[in-house]
């Protein structure tokens, strides 16, 4: 069964992009985050560089490299839900992380139906 410690991949980025969306996360912070992921500085300001500055493609491509498990990602917990509301924690976004902590549910639910999916299992 899946848990907010499975990992996550790139096929999981719109999941993280709604849930981070509907748990109201300022994209502005994106880079904050992505440090906090375990992305280094010079990748975050490559990603600032390539999109032009456009928040919501910055906040895109970050989560892209996040989930590519790219730079330190690994040492700061890897690519999952755990990871992702400790480094909202750790920005003093409690209430996004509270409300990312209700949402892990669903969205493992979600990662579990698609597992079976892939198996040919019933769920």
């Amino acid at each position: 069964m899946a848990t907010s410690e499975t990992c996550l991949d790139i096929g999981d980025l719109i999941d993280v992009l709604d849930l981070l969306k509907k748990c109201s996360f300022q994209r502005t912070k994106w880079q904050e985050l992505g440090l906090r992921l375990g992305l280094l500085k010079d990748t975050l300001e490559a990603i600032k560089a390539e999109q032009h500055g456009d928040v919501n493609q910055c906040l895109t491509e970050c989560l892209s490299q996040w989930l590519r498990r790219a730079d330190n990602v690994d040492s700061r917990g890897g690519a999952n839900l755990d990871s992702l509301s400790d480094a909202l924690g750790s920005m003093n976004e409690t209430a996004v992380a509270e409300k990312l902590s209700e949402s892990t549910i669903t969205v493992c639910n979600y990662n579990h139906c698609i597992f079976y999916h892939r198996t040919s299992c019933s769920y």
